[in-house]
């Protein structure tokens, strides 16, 4: 009898430690407030702000995804980032990272703090921003998050493609403000 409940805590100690490693791997103190992971922007600037709820260190990285094509390179677009999300991206070998911000050091003395950068002139494409938490100098937990840049007229508020009910409110809606 001893054995077995031996046994049993020893197996419920191994499955909810599993479970316990499992969320240590994303430091909670450390959130990405803007960009959300696999948003698309149509401004041609990009915000990166990051959110730290301890006295803590973040080294921030932003890269621009760029496909490798010869002798040239040439930007991603929105269906581009949605497969690397995904792992379905099939030209993983001829990807290209440039750095635009590389490694850039913030510390936080404060239980509350912001971490904010603003790239501006950006061109439509997939960007990559990369926040490590570093402990002793060494990167311990790392966040990775991308985001679409388009062109503002890729993107249209009042689409006119729509049918039915959403083609009745839209034509509704213009007819209120016109």
């Amino acid at each position: 009898m001893k054995k077995c409940l031996l046994v049993f805590l020893l197996v419920l100690s191994l499955v909810f430690g599993s479970v316990a490693m499992s969320f240590g791997a994303v430091d909670q103190d450390v959130t990405v407030v803007n960009p959300v992971n696999g948003s698309a922007i149509t401004s041609s600037s990009l915000l990166v702000s990051i959110k730290l709820t301890q006295p803590k260190t973040i080294k921030v990285s932003v890269y621009e995804v760029r496909r490798v094509s010869g002798d040239s390179s040439v930007a991603l677009g929105e269906s581009d980032m949605k497969a690397i999300n995904q792992g379905t991206y099939q030209d993983g070998g001829s990807l290209t990272y440039v750095p635009l911000v590389a490694g850039e050091s913030f510390t936080s003395t404060n239980n509350l703090s912001f971490y904010t950068k603003n790239l501006e002139n950006r061109s439509p494409g997939v960007y990559y921003i990369k926040v490590d938490t570093v402990y002793q100098n060494k990167a311990v937990y790392s966040r990775k998050c991308y985001v679409t840049i388009k062109n503002k007229e890729e993107s249209k508020l009042l689409d006119s493609s729509q049918s039915g009910t959403a083609t009745f409110l839209q034509n509704l809606i213009k007819s209120i403000f016109n």
